[in-house]
């Protein structure tokens, strides 16, 4: 739970995306132009079929990865290693928001929802990373770091709803193609225990 947040503020954090119908007409508009893109062997690979599961919950790690220590570098008072790992977070995003958006045309009504928030708070995390980037490529400032501890703020925001997205609404889980995997029942899946 990040830090400020309660439980009852995360619930309607997660609440508030999964209820946002206004975005069923745009998510069906994306939808189908990138199911075109989905079901091609390029669509695929992204999606992470020669591998057995989706790749873009790994490809993640490199941008937030990268970007986490670009944050703890500016507190070591390392502009330029800090510098770096932003470029190195940004030239890691295309193919990572590629095949989120090709694992997003595989999910339901509920799970669009919140990716379509999830997409737009890490796209605007990024864009903030990009911009503190560009600055810093005139020397450290100050607002270059406001920039990327902003936009490194969003990313974990949108890691968040990632998380939500993947492991309590189980988009683009299939356990059943897993052999020996548990049976996923989310009716069960909020005790710990496994009863109702």
């Amino acid at each position: 739970m990040p830090v400020g947040m309660t439980g009852s503020q995360m619930d309607i954090l997660y609440s508030g995306t999964e209820s946002a119908t206004w975005l069923d007409g745009p998510a069906e508009l994306l939808g189908r132009q990138l199911e075109r893109i989905a079901d091609t062997p390029v669509g695929a690979v992204l999606h992470g079929t020669p591998v057995g599961h989706p790749l873009h919950p790994a490809l993640v790690t490199v941008p937030i990865g990268a970007w986490t220590a670009a944050v703890a570098f500016d507190a070591l008072r390392q502009p330029e290693a800090a510098r770096r790992l932003i470029g190195l977070g940004l030239l890691a995003t295309p193919p990572t928001v590629l095949a989120g958006w090709v694992d997003w045309a595989h999910t339901d009504t509920v799970q669009r929802r919140v990716g379509l928030i999830h997409a737009v708070v890490n796209g605007t995390g990024a864009a903030l990373m990009a911009l503190s980037y560009r600055r810093r490529r005139r020397g450290p400032t100050a607002g270059a770091v406001t920039l990327s501890a902003a936009g490194a703020a969003l990313i974990g925001l949108g890691g968040l709803l990632g998380g939500h997205l993947a492991y309590s609404l189980g988009a683009n889980v299939h356990p059943a193609e897993v052999p020996n995997a548990p049976a996923y029942d989310p009716v069960l899946a909020g005790s710990p225990d496994g009863t109702a």
